[in-house]
């Protein structure tokens, strides 16, 4: 049996797969806890008082924000808050 790893870091496996697979094709509509009404743009990460804060980079500087963020399966923007936290 095949094991694997998604960007997150969760293990599953070939029957994982075709558990979802079955459930996919099932007549049962899916009741998973992540589901909820939608809402329309941007989710707010941070609090509704955040605001957003624009700081200038040169290319190389951007290049490795970005390369440390996808090594960390983070976004740049999370990447720079967890920067200031650690402040």
């Amino acid at each position: 049996m095949n094991q694997y790893t998604d960007i997150n870091g969760t293990v599953f496996t070939d029957d994982d797969i075709e558990r979802w697979a079955e459930q996919a094709e099932s007549d049962q509509p899916y009741s998973g806890p992540h589901l909820g009404p939608s809402a329309p743009g941007r989710p707010i990460s941070v609090g509704r008082r955040a605001r957003p804060f624009t700081l200038r980079l040169d290319a190389a500087r951007r290049a490795k924000l970005d390369e440390i963020a996808e090594a960390r399966h983070i976004t740049p923007s999370q990447l720079m808050r967890d920067l200031i936290d650690a402040l």
